[in-house]
C-alpha cells in the first residue's frame, strides 16, 4: 500500500485523536497506531518516534497482535474492572444523574434525589452546555446526552471534546457565518439602497427588496442579493417611511413655494 500520495491534515488529526480518546485509553490507542503505521510500510524507530512508545514496546505489540489478534491491544495483566477505570467517564453508564426528556422539558435529577433541574429543550444552549458539562464529569453516558440532546452520540463526544479547550461562544451558539458576509456591504451601497428608496418611493415605483436590488446592482456593478436588501431595508428603518416620505415630499414643495 502505497501512502506517498495521501495529504495528511495536522489539525484533522490533532482533533480525531482528541476525539477518540473519549473512548479508548491512551495506550490502547497508540498501540493501533503503531501496528497500522508498521503495516504501512514505515521504520519501527520512526513509528516510535511518532507515537511517544519506546520502539522495544512497539515491537513487542506488534508480535502480540499478529499471535493474537485484537486482544493484544490491551493489557492481559489487568481485570476488566482496572481496564474500565482507565477508560474516559462518557464511556462508563454512570447512574449518579438521569436526564430524561418530559414534554418541551429536560429535566435532571442528581444523586437520586428529589431535586431536579430544568430547562425547556427551547433553549438550546442553555441546555447544551448543562448536559456536554454532566458528560465531561462522567455523570452520564454519551447515550443519555444523545437521546437529551438529539444529536447523535458522536457529535455528543465531538462537542464535548471542543468545550475542553473552547468557551461555548466558539463551540455551542450558531454565528451563522455564511449569512453574516452575505448581509454585509459596503457604506456606499447603503447609501445607495437609501437614495434609489427615496427617489423610487416619490416617483411611485416599487421598492420591493428585488426592484431596489436591481437598481443598486446597476448603478454600482455589484451583486447584493434581494435578502440582502430587505435586510438593510429593515435594519435602515425604510419601510416605516415608505408611505409618509411622498407626502413630506409634497408638504416641503407646497412650503418652498410660499416663501
Amino acid at each position: 500500500m502505497d501512502c506517498q500520495d495521501m495529504v495528511f491534515s495536522p489539525s484533522h488529526s490533532h482533533k480525531r485523536i482528541k476525539k477518540t480518546l473519549l473512548i479508548l485509553p491512551e495506550l490502547v490507542l497508540k498501540k493501533m497506531l503503531f501496528f497500522s503505521l508498521y503495516l504501512l510500510g514505515a521504520r519501527t524507530g520512526a513509528i516510535a518516534s511518532l507515537v511517544g512508545m519506546p520502539e522495544e514496546s512497539g515491537k513487542t505489540v506488534i508480535k502480540r497482535i499478529l499471535k493474537g489478534g485484537l486482544p493484544a491491544l490491551g493489557d492481559r495483566r489487568q481485570t476488566a474492572k482496572e481496564y474500565e477505570h482507565q477508560l474516559p467517564h462518557s464511556t462508563i453508564q454512570s447512574q449518579q444523574v438521569s436526564v430524561t426528556t418530559v414534554g418541551d422539558s429536560c429535566l435532571i435529577t442528581l444523586f437520586d434525589s428529589e431535586q431536579q433541574i430544568k430547562i425547556l429543550r427551547k433553549h438550546r444552549v442553555h441546555l447544551r452546555s448543562v448536559v456536554l458539562t454532566l458528560l465531561q464529569a462522567g455523570l452520564i453516558s454519551d447515550r443519555m446526552a444523545s437521546s437529551a440532546l438529539g444529536i447523535t452520540a458522536a457529535h455528543c463526544l465531538d462537542l464535548s471534546s471542543k468545550l475542553l479547550n473552547e468557551d461555548v461562544a466558539e463551540v455551542l451558539l450558531d454565528k451563522r457565518k455564511g449569512q453574516k458576509t452575505d448581509l454585509l456591504v459596503e457604506p456606499q451601497v447603503k447609501a445607495e439602497l437609501v437614495q434609489q428608496f427615496a427617489a423610487r418611493s416619490i416617483a411611485g415605483y416599487s421598492v420591493s427588496g428585488k426592484a431596489l436590488a436591481e437598481a443598486v446592482n446597476d448603478n454600482l456593478q455589484t451583486a447584493i442579493s434581494d435578502r440582502a436588501i430587505r435586510w438593510h431595508m429593515k435594519k435602515l428603518g425604510l419601510m416605516e417611511i415608505k408611505k409618509s416620505l411622498p407626502n413630506l415630499v409634497k408638504s416641503l414643495k407646497k412650503t418652498s413655494s410660499h416663501t
